[in-house]
């Protein structure tokens, strides 16, 4: 087996939902360009309950299902690793500045051709929509990459951008290049989560965008 197919058995083996190799040259670890991105799939009848509103269930399902994710890439970098490949996983959700991660999951999903990016910023899966949380492992292992096309799928949508109580998402449509902030507001939506959510899941979650994309239904 190549070290890919080892990959993608191990993924599979623990039910990961979809799995696509990238190339990034803006890599955050020294030498390792090539990219593992981990999709989960959440749970539709959890994510059916969001109302206006996160549950506490929802809460709970979203911190789960990341440590599930960090656990799984941990097993990749072991088993890279034990292959005499360098490793290193960024989690599956952790700010290490201003509303933002050591590196994007999203853009790593794009550019392994798994989906697109929404009006909401959402990650789009082509088959499970907004409805996922995602993992990476960065490596120097001969991994091939994604065939990356990027697909406007929002076209004049505007479920998402109506339903934000933060009125954080702008409406506009996203293109590759362009910056988070040019479509989506992460201070108001953070300010927003801690002042009406605080007794669920103590402000950090809210996922009424996801819960009302056509795309995950």
């Amino acid at each position: 087996m190549t070290i890919a197919e080892k990959i993608q058995a191990l993924a599979g083996a623990e039910l990961i939902s979809e799995i696509g190799f990238s190339e990034q040259p803006d890599t955050p670890f020294e030498g390792l360009s090539k990219a593992i991105t981990l999709v989960v799939r959440l749970s539709d009848a959890v994510v059916d309950e969001i109302d206006d509103a996160p549950t506490k269930t929802y809460f709970h399902h979203y911190r789960t299902v990341n440590a599930y994710i960090d656990r799984v890439a941990e097993k990749l970098v072991l088993l890279l690793t034990s292959e005499g490949y360098r490793a290193a996983a960024v989690p599956a959700s952790q700010s290490v500045e201003e509303f933002a991660g050591r590196f994007s999951h999203k853009k790593c999903a794009v550019m392994a051709g798994l989906g697109s990016i929404g009006k909401s910023a959402l990650f789009l899966s082509k088959k499970y929509g907004p409805r996922v949380r995602l993992g990476t492992v960065f490596t120097d292992a001969p991994l091939p990459a994604g065939e990356f096309v990027y697909e406007d799928v929002c076209g004049s949508c505007r479920l998402c951008t109506d339903a934000c109580g933060a009125l954080a998402i702008k409406g506009v449509n996203y293109a590759p290049g362009m910056e988070r902030s040019e479509i989506f507001d992460a201070r108001a939506c953070s300010e927003y989560m801690k002042r009406q959510f605080q007794a669920i899941g103590r402000g950090a979650v809210c996922g009424v965008c996801m819960r009302v994309c056509p795309k995950g239904k």
